[in-house]
């Protein structure tokens, strides 16, 4: 059985890695290839390039966070990585609320703004946890940060399915599509891991109280 749970884990990192890869590459193509510098850099793509060099920093050093056998055997490394995690976050979160304050898309301000400042929060929480030694509390708060940090791989995930297969294509107005599938690129993710770290924990504790009386 923890063989098997072990390996179910190692798959889905290995398709977390992917695909934050493949995406990252396409934002970094797009931006700096495609759409170039140009005039506007300093008015527009400043902040987008800001915000995408912050955001790699615990995209790329939270998979370290989770790893047992890192964390057991390397833990200065663990916690100046976890520094270095927070830092990103933060700086990744400021310049994302900039970008949902200023965007011209009307439906993608709110949804922006309310996950920039749940990222900011969840991140937050995970260090004052830790910095009061609740470990089980810290691990919780990471992973509800690290699901919000990946929010814009769930993102492009979602814009592939709605323009290139037609997913959510029973809604015709364009704004009210996009705006969709922005909520539900975080939303989702959100509700799935409350439901595996929270909800389902808490029903089972409840059904083992009911059991004992």
């Amino acid at each position: 059985m923890k063989d098997k749970k072990k390996l179910i884990i190692r798959i889905t990192w290995a398709i977390i890695i992917l695909f934050s890869s493949y995406y990252f590459f396409r934002a970094i193509n797009y931006r700096f290839v495609k759409e170039g510098l140009g005039p506007t850099f300093w008015n527009k793509q400043f902040w987008f390039v800001s915000h995408i060099a912050t955001a790699v920093i615990p995209l790329i050093t939270g998979p370290f966070q989770f790893w047992t056998w890192f964390r057991k055997h390397y833990i200065k490394w663990h916690r100046s990585l976890g520094k270095v995690y927070i830092i990103g976050c933060l700086l990744g979160g400021f310049s994302a609320i900039y970008l949902g304050i200023t965007q011209p898309y009307p439906g993608s301000v709110v949804p922006t703004l309310i996950l920039a400042s749940l990222w900011l929060f969840m991140t937050s929480a995970a260090w004052i946890t830790i910095k009061r030694k609740n470990v089980q509390a810290h691990r919780l708060f990471m992973i509800r940060s690290y699901t919000l940090t990946l929010a814009f791989v769930f993102l492009r995930i979602l814009s592939d399915l709605v323009y290139k297969h037609n997913f959510l294509s029973f809604i015709k107005n364009e704004e009210v599509k996009d705006a969709t599938y922005e909520w539900m690129s975080w939303v989702v993710p959100v509700l799935v891991v409350e439901f595996f770290i929270s909800w389902l924990p808490s029903l089972k504790k409840a059904k083992s109280s009911t059991a004992s009386r």
